[in-house]
C-alpha cells in the first residue's frame, strides 16, 4: 500500500524518470531488488533499488520488461568530484562511487553521470547545480516505478 509520500514522489520525478529494461529482480530477502538498465546504444548503466510500492510484484515485471523507474538514493563521504560522469562497476548500488555533475539542488538532487541519478538532497550538503563530485552510495535506493499512460 502506498503512502502520501510515495506518491508525491511517483508524481514529481515523473518527468524526470529513466525508461530502461528490467535485467535483474532478487525478492530472496524481503521487499523484491530490481536492476534496471538505462543508457543509449553504446553507453550503459544499471540502477538498482528496493521496490518501495510493491508495484514490481503487482505489475508482474520480468526480465526484458521496459520500465519507467525513479530511484531514490542516499550518499555518504561526498567531495568535490571531477564531473566525469563514472559509476564504479557500471552499477549504482550500495558502496558503489558515484562521479558526476549535480543538475539540480533540493530536498532531491539530480547527479547527471551517464543518466539522472536522483539522491537525497540532505546527504549532498553545501553543493550547488553544475557542482562536480563525488561520493559513495549509502544503502539500497528506493525504487519507483513510474506508470505509463
Amino acid at each position: 500500500m502506498m503512502d502520501f509520500e510515495q506518491l508525491a514522489f511517483i508524481e514529481k520525478w515523473r518527468q524526470r524518470a529513466s525508461r530502461g529494461i528490467v535485467v535483474a529482480l532478487d525478492g530472496r530477502h524481503g521487499d523484491i531488488l530490481i536492476t534496471v538498465r538505462v543508457g543509449e546504444l553504446g553507453e550503459r548503466l544499471d540502477l538498482r533499488g528496493r521496490d518501495a510500492t510493491g508495484a514490481i510484484r503487482k505489475s508482474r515485471l520480468t526480465i526484458g520488461d521496459r520500465v519507467f523507474i525513479a530511484v531514490e538514493y542516499a550518499a555518504k563521504d561526498a567531495v568535490r568530484g571531477s564531473g566525469a560522469g563514472r559509476v564504479s562497476g557500471e552499477v549504482v548500488q550500495p558502496g558503489a562511487t558515484v562521479d558526476g555533475t549535480i543538475a539540480s539542488v533540493g530536498e532531491i538532487s539530480v547527479v547527471q553521470c551517464g543518466a539522472d541519478v536522483l539522491v537525497r538532497g540532505d546527504t549532498l550538503p553545501g553543493f550547488a547545480a553544475g557542482d562536480p563530485v563525488r561520493f559513495s552510495v549509502a544503502e539500497e535506493g528506493k525504487a519507483y516505478i513510474i506508470p505509463t499512460r
